[in-house]
């Protein structure tokens, strides 16, 4: 019988939710290797051969050794370890939480759903198709963003058939900045609406629940970009809501159906993230930034992207379309792919002066071109 191929190890004092996580776990995972370790200060029991476990999970308060301190112990040492923290106790925002150490958070009480959504991520770390270096680098860099505790809720009560309009409202009024942003463009001429709200539920209802969760992702992270300016992130979030704008429209012009446009656009937004994350770390127009060398033939900052996105549990689906938008196949293999070239040709025009567009219409098909020679908000 082969050894499996992922290796989780879960600490936790509290010997009875030490047990029920386990059998979580193993429902979910039955092909994965786990280790339940009660006693903090020897989570080093809980390895196998010495190897680096693909998951370590950590109580946040436990006697001895807290669960901050115990993930930095297993990223000085594994540093290419996912690493997760639970916690229960409020009195600590989660961005106090969200250090170097800690790649997800899962604040008590969660579902479930949160748990399988960091298991999952792991697997999906591994179907990106990018190199084991690459792979590796990504993992050991510090400071990547962890979900925002906002977004977390408004993902939850949105997936919750139970709640309506005025509950997913609520959770988005409680980051006023994003409330300005959405009546902002919830009231743009280009949406084509002539009367203005000031309704937080009507802007939802016009921009659309998916877009609304994509842009809270990437503006409510703002906080989890501590070197950027708000200014500055503000323009990487607006220079990607057009591309989003853009690639929904092309996806109509198309024959897509309105949600399969509303992934594109989802997507979009999504891969901000890796721009906003590589301006964090300095990385502008020089190359002495780790995410900047990435030994991956793709984009680099789409790689990055991509891989927050799998980090804040969101479907591995999102990720490759992201990941594929850096260049168009020279022939789509799957549905991702084919969306991952529509993203890149609104990229490639949004970036071009006009003697490239010139050019990018003449290397294109007639479909393409017929859609960016007319007004691309016609088509919404």
């Amino acid at each position: 019988m082969s050894t499996p191929q992922f290796h989780v190890i879960y600490v936790d004092d509290d010997d009875l939710l030490l047990k029920a996580i386990g059998r979580m776990i193993r429902r979910s995972k039955p092909g994965w290797s786990i280790s339940l370790v009660n006693n903090p200060a020897q989570w080093e029991k809980g390895l196998s051969d010495d190897q680096p476990p693909s998951l370590v999970i950590s109580d946040l308060l436990m006697p001895k050794l807290k669960g901050d301190a115990l993930l930095e112990q297993v990223r000085v040492r594994f540093p290419g370890t996912i690493r997760a923290l639970m916690t229960g106790d409020t009195r600590q925002k989660i961005t106090e939480l969200a250090t170097s150490s800690v790649h997800s958070l899962l604040p008590k009480p969660f579902s479930e759903e949160d748990f399988e959504n960091v298991l999952n991520s792991v697997e999906h770390l591994y179907k990106l198709p990018i190199d084991a270096e690459t792979r590796n680098r990504l993992v050991g860099i510090e400071d990547f963003p962890v979900l925002p505790d906002c977004v977390r809720r408004l993902r939850a009560t949105i997936n919750d058939p139970h709640s309506d309009m005025e509950q997913i409202a609520r959770v988005v009024s409680e980051e006023p900045p994003l409330v300005a942003r959405l009546l902002q463009l919830a009231n743009s001429a280009f949406l084509g609406f002539r009367n203005r709200t000031l309704s937080i539920e009507t802007a939802i209802n016009r921009l659309g629940i998916q877009s609304v969760e994509s842009i809270a992702a990437t503006m409510v992270g703002h906080n989890a970009f501590k070197h950027l300016s708000t200014k500055e992130h503000n323009a990487v979030v607006d220079e990607h809501i057009e591309l989003a704008n853009m690639s929904k429209s092309l996806g109509l012009f198309l024959g897509y159906d309105k949600a399969h446009a509303e992934r594109l656009y989802f997507a979009s937004v999504l891969s901000a993230l890796g721009e906003l994350m590589a301006r964090e770390l300095g990385c502008r127009d020089c190359g002495n930034n780790p995410i900047c060398d990435l030994p991956s033939r793709f984009d680099s900052a789409l790689v990055v992207s991509s891989y927050i996105i799998i980090l804040w549990g969101y479907d591995f689906d999102l990720a490759e379309i992201v990941l594929a938008s850096g260049a168009p196949p020279s022939s789509p293999e799957s549905e991702r792919t084919k969306d991952g070239a529509l993203l890149h040709y609104c990229r490639q025009w949004i970036k071009a002066n006009d003697i490239d567009k010139a050019k990018l219409l003449q290397s294109w098909s007639a479909n393409i071109g017929a859609f960016f020679t007319q007004p691309y908000k016609d088509t919404i």
